[in-house]
């Protein structure tokens, strides 16, 4: 800590006394404070774990790419004064790449700390293009046009507002689904804040533009040596992104918002602003895809909700009801060669009592996965309940083979847990008839099973017709 200390006091001086310096020197401070990060992060790229550093290096590229244009407009400025230094298309390059490798940058740490939010980072750059229409609409663009600022350099600010304000939105992301705060995250979004302050004030002249810009930097070097900067790519939890009515009211308003400053200016009589109309071309594919991923996620849920509800939690295969479902739906179809086998395991209950519900638990999963392999595609086993399983077919000679398949089953021995048991199977076998209900064919199944049970073995299949 006495290493941040000691930096922030000596580039604080530096950024306090910005002002005192000859207007022509005014560059060699700044180009000094926009250097100091560079060590810093050199420093924390060493102290941050492998494989969570790209978002240290998109840091440290997008500081070197905000340098060089900063080296360029100290010379210009010391060479030939503010006008020139200012028009110059190396420095607004520079800021419009700089601004982006921050911006991604950031989106890193989002992808990381959000364990790949991407719904959050759409909500962020809607967000940012919402908003800096807004403020680019009411306070920076009249500003600029009275001072006779080209349209190509309003263009560039524009790109740096749009940059900075999505960074911001990102970090706040980051943050708010957070279980805890974290130092250096602050200090990134302290940084955007002040670069979005020293945008703000380029735009409208301010003689203090360049300290807002200082104090961004700053506060880069001081996120780079703070302690918890191991923790800015740590990864967080899942936040969640359900598409509820507030995220709908967001979007569409999001969305509105850039036309109407549009329409707004031509209803007053104010020029039309190109930029403005880019943005709100680029925001609509955006809300397209978010939108997209809310219905992906919520259909995604719906189909988590109908297997909790058609399948067996233990096991897997369906349960009772979507067993009563298929039966109901192949005897719509016609009786012909449909047969039905309830099967209940002999010997389940000893092993249950003597090893424990872990191991019964072990028996039935080892039972339902030999089941499952021997299934044909237009064939159903279920967990009908406890220790019963239901097999739906259909064909000539199908339930034979089912009670072949059942056969070897019983054969071997199945690791229950931690030990091996052996079990029998006694099996009731029910064929459809015309004008059967799902009840029906169950139930003759089912009493032709507990027939069965009278002569149940364990390692053999005791088989019941009705």
């Amino acid at each position: 800590m006495s290493r941040l200390r000691l930096y922030l006091g000596l580039t604080a001086v530096l950024m306090v006394t910005y002002l005192m310096w000859p207007a022509e020197l005014q560059g060699w401070p700044m180009l000094a404070v926009t250097l100091s990060p560079l060590p810093a992060l050199l420093l924390g790229l060493r102290r941050a774990r492998p494989g969570t550093r790209l978002a240290w290096w998109l840091l440290l590229a997008g500081t070197v790419v905000y340098n060089i244009g900063d080296a360029v407009w100290a010379w210009q400025l010391t060479v030939a004064g503010q006008a020139v230094a200012d028009a110059d298309a190396v420095v607004r390059l520079s800021m419009t790449g700089g601004g982006g490798l921050i911006l991604a940058a950031a989106l890193v740490v989002v992808l990381r700390r959000g364990r790949a939010d991407i719904g959050g980072i759409i909500d962020s750059v809607i967000a940012a293009a919402g908003l800096a229409g807004i403020f680019w609409s009411i306070v920076l663009l009249p500003a600029m046009t009275a001072r006779g600022v080209p349209t190509d350099q309003q263009f560039s600010r524009f790109l740096n507002v749009f940059l900075v304000a999505a960074t911001l939105g990102a970090l706040m992301r980051v943050s708010l689904v957070a279980d805890r705060w974290v130092r250096s995250v602050q200090f990134l979004g302290a940084s955007v804040a002040f670069a979005l302050l020293s945008n703000a004030s380029a735009a409208l002249g301010a003689d203090w533009a360049n300290m807002p810009y200082m104090a961004a930097f700053i506060a880069v070097g001081c996120a780079a040596l703070h302690p918890s900067m191991v923790e800015l790519t740590t990864l967080g939890r899942t936040p969640v992104d359900d598409l509820s009515t507030a995220r709908l009211v967001f979007l569409g308003i999001m969305l509105a918002i850039v036309p109407l400053l549009g329409g707004g200016r031509a209803v007053l009589g104010l020029p039309t602003d190109g930029v403005l109309t880019i943005s709100s071309v680029g925001m609509i594919p955006l809300v397209m895809v978010r939108i997209g991923r809310m219905s992906t996620a919520r259909r995604k849920a719906e189909q988590a909700l109908h297997r909790m509800a058609t399948s067996d939690p233990l096991t897997g295969l369906p349960n009772r009801a979507a067993c009563v479902t298929r039966i109901n739906a192949e005897l719509a179809a016609g009786p012909d060669e449909l047969t039905v086998l309830f099967c209940d395991l002999d010997g389940f209950k000893p092993v249950n009592d003597r090893l424990g519900h872990a191991a019964g638990d072990a028996l039935l999963v080892a039972v339902a996965d030999h089941l499952r392999g021997g299934m044909r595609g237009a064939d159903l086993v279920s967990r009908f309940g406890g220790d019963e399983f239901v097999i739906v077919c259909r064909g000539r000679g199908a339930d034979d083979a089912m009670v072949d398949r059942i056969q070897t089953l019983v054969s071997r021995a199945l690791r229950a847990d931690k030990a091996e048991v052996r079990i029998g199977v006694s099996v009731g076998i029910a064929r459809a008839r015309a004008g059967d209900t799902s009840d029906d064919v169950l139930g003759r199944a089912d009493l032709a099973m507990y027939e069965a049970k009278k002569r149940k073995e364990i390692g053999f299949v005791s088989v019941a017709c009705a």
